[in-house]
């Protein structure tokens, strides 16, 4: 990342619109200013998402084992993804309230519950695999060209049973997409550790980065897995599944960093704010 920083500094950004969907995003073209900037990046994200969709594929295709054996996605299933985004909300907001911090988003504490609980319904038809479960960039192993996928054994806080549980594949997509804005924010922190003052204008560099390097990341991501029963077929519902578990995912690093690292707040706070729209 101090590379693409290096490459960026004292340039001037002009406005590039992002569009408001994962689908939106896929599609969109990708701006002049973005491939002039991070067109290699954009390529290994394309790498990542295909490596990623191979995983799912693979952990899905033994429907003879009933360990690994898909099963269907269930109004209970959405319910439980919800409820765990409540409790990380609730949890957050009162720790923010106490400290007297993140005005923004205890300001728009009904619109963040509102987007928890009210998710499109279960109108479709889905399935739930294993999955990697702790999935994220300090995940895999970049060599000659290529990724390699490591530790498949889930969370190390969480029991064993939760750990091989079948779970939507969105959730590992979730858990990467968020390491991205990390990936980004942290190699913006590491260059400017000695000028702060350089913070604030290398931002909207940042959330290009992002954006744009998500975007490459999914697109890739499901031209591979293609009409897999574990990804909704219609765009709109896959979106929306992908945002509640984007959110949930945020919300668990929002709690994280006001318990540990509060000088890294801004990072998950800003991604729930965007989601939020």
């Amino acid at each position: 990342m101090d590379r693409f920083y290096d490459l960026v500094e004292g340039r001037a950004l002009s406005r590039v619109s992002t569009p408001t969907s994962y689908t939106k995003l896929i599609d969109a073209e990708v701006p002049t200013a973005v491939r002039d900037t991070i067109g290699g990046y954009l390529r290994n994200a394309e790498t990542l998402g295909r490596r990623t969709a191979e995983m799912h594929l693979a952990l899905a295709s033994d429907a003879s084992n009933p360990a690994f054996a898909p099963e269907p996605f269930a109004l209970e299933d959405l319910g439980a993804v919800g409820m765990d985004a409540t409790a990380q909300a609730q949890a957050a907001l009162a720790t923010m309230e106490r400290a007297g911090t993140g005005g923004p988003l205890l300001e728009k504490r009904q619109a963040l519950l509102d987007a928890i609980r009210t998710p499109t319904a279960l109108e479709f038809m889905t399935s739930k695999i294993r999955v990697h479960g702790d999935y994220h960039l300090g995940q895999v192993l970049w060599c000659e060209g290529d990724f390699y996928i490591l530790d498949f054994e889930g969370e190390p806080a969480r029991p064993l049973a939760q750990r091989r549980a079948k779970q939507s594949a969105l959730k590992d997509v979730a858990g990467m997409m968020r390491s991205f804005g990390y990936a980004a924010y942290a190699g913006l922190f590491a260059h400017t550790a000695s000028r702060p003052a350089a913070f604030e204008a290398l931002t909207p560099w940042a959330d290009l980065w992002e954006t744009w390097t998500t975007a490459a990341y999914l697109r890739s991501y499901f031209a591979t897995v293609g009409n897999a029963l574990f990804i909704p077929q219609q765009s709109h519902q896959r979106d929306e599944l992908l945002r509640l578990f984007v959110l949930d995912k945020a919300l668990y690093e929002l709690n994280y960093e006001l318990n540990n690292r509060p000088d890294w707040l801004r990072i998950p706070l800003t991604g729930i704010l965007r989601l939020l729209g």
